[in-house]
This record gives structure tokens, sequence and C-alpha cells, in this order.
């Protein structure tokens, strides 16, 4: 969990109680009472109203609240299908941080806004992918954001099955698969590779740094040119 999220579960936590100790806190957020004890003095010199110390406990003075989250109808609507698309189309890992960010937002919105954001008018009621193919797009996610190279068996169109080994570069979603931009070092070269025609993938213990010609960009640059080049013939 990252230290911002963190510090505002401890003031919805404490806004739902009474008194709050640090081990309770500690317990709940899976961190160590003196990582608390320094989160309530960081809530403390941005302004938030906690009163107590540790080994007795905190209150939150009453009336504190966030500074309102102001959407528009058709914000909350856009809002709301891009959540559901997050939960329908990605892994478990998104789903979840998709249901945390609507329950962020609907703990800080206007009360008069809150009748909009449950009354929106589009929905995903479907899951868009197998489970086999989330449990990939959770891999590669990491992997990507990691840098760290992946090796996978892959099945071409044609039924043809390879091994690969790749720099995960970037994931996109196409309405009906995911596929992989990636640096592929049987090829030397870019390759695309469909989500749900990758199997028996595994983590290598194998970093990478961003060299030149092997970037994300350097493949988008590579595809325009390509693009402009058959426009012009």
């Amino acid at each position: 969990m990252r230290r911002a999220d963190r510090l505002f579960q401890i003031v919805q936590i404490l806004r739902s109680r009474r008194l709050t100790t640090a081990a309770y806190l500690a317990e709940i957020l899976e961190i160590s009472e003196r990582s608390i004890y320094r989160d309530i003095q960081d809530l403390l010199c941005s302004g938030v109203p906690i009163n107590g110390e540790a080994g007795r406990g905190y209150v939150l003075e009453p009336g504190f609240d966030f500074p309102p989250l102001m959407f528009t109808q058709e914000e909350l609507q856009t809002l709301m299908i891009g959540m559901r698309l997050a939960s329908q189309c990605g892994d478990r890992s998104l789903r979840q941080s998709a249901e945390q960010i609507i329950a962020k937002v609907d703990a800080v919105l206007p009360a008069q806004l809150k009748p909009a954001l449950e009354r929106t008018v589009m929905d995903v009621p479907m899951p868009l992918l197998e489970e086999s193919t989330a449990e990939t797009l959770a891999v590669l996610r990491r992997a990507a954001g990691n840098e760290q190279k992946v090796q996978f068996q892959y099945c071409d169109e044609n039924n043809a099955t390879s091994e690969r080994i790749v720099r995960p570069l970037e994931l996109a979603f196409w309405g009906k698969v995911w596929t992989l931009v990636s640096w592929c070092e049987l090829r030397n070269d870019f390759r695309n590779f469909r989500l749900d025609r990758i199997s028996n993938m595994t983590l290598l213990d194998q970093y990478f740094s961003p060299e030149p010609g092997k970037t994300v960009e350097n493949y988008y640059r590579k595809l325009q040119q390509q693009i402009e080049e058959k426009n012009n013939d």
C-alpha cells in the first residue's frame, strides 16, 4: 500500500471510531506501531485535527473532512464506467483497485452527489477476459513495471509454437484482447503478442534498462515510419 493511501485509510478509520489505538491501526494496516506514530505526526503537521497521544489512543475532531470532490453527473458516469471496465477487463488486483477507488470517492463525495454515483446508467455486466488471461495480464503488468524479462510459449495464428524471452514494454486492450508490446530476444526486434495465446510463462531473474532502439518510444517511432512509408508507396 502506498503511504498516501495509508494516511487516507488512517483518517477514515479515525472518523468511524470514537477512540482508536496505535495497536489497532497497526493491526488493520499490517504495519508497525512505530510507523503509525510517524503517520499520525505527519497528519498532524498537515493540519488534520487529531487529539490523543501514543499509548492511549487517538480521536479525530468532529466535522473534519477532506475537501469535497465536485464532480458533474457526466464526470461521475465517466468515472464509474472507467472503474467498471477496469474491473471486467483487468486482473484481480485491478478489480480490487477499482473497488477501492470507488469507495474512496464515495467517502469524500458531497451528499448531494452520492445519488448520481449510485445511479449511473452505463454498466459492464460481463467479464471480458478468461481467468487465465487475467492471470497472464497480472504477471506481465508486474514484469513491465519492474523491467523484468519473461519467458513463455507462444502459439501464433497458424498454430505454430515458439519459445520466447522478451522485455515487456507496454500492454494494450483492444476491446476483445490484450496485447503485449515487447522487445523479443529471439527475433531481435519488436513484437506484439496476444495474451490469450501465451502459456507456460515464467518471470526470469533478469532485469533490463531502457536501451537506445529498444524502448516503447522507439517502437512507436518505427511504427509511424512504417505507416508513412506505406502511405507514400
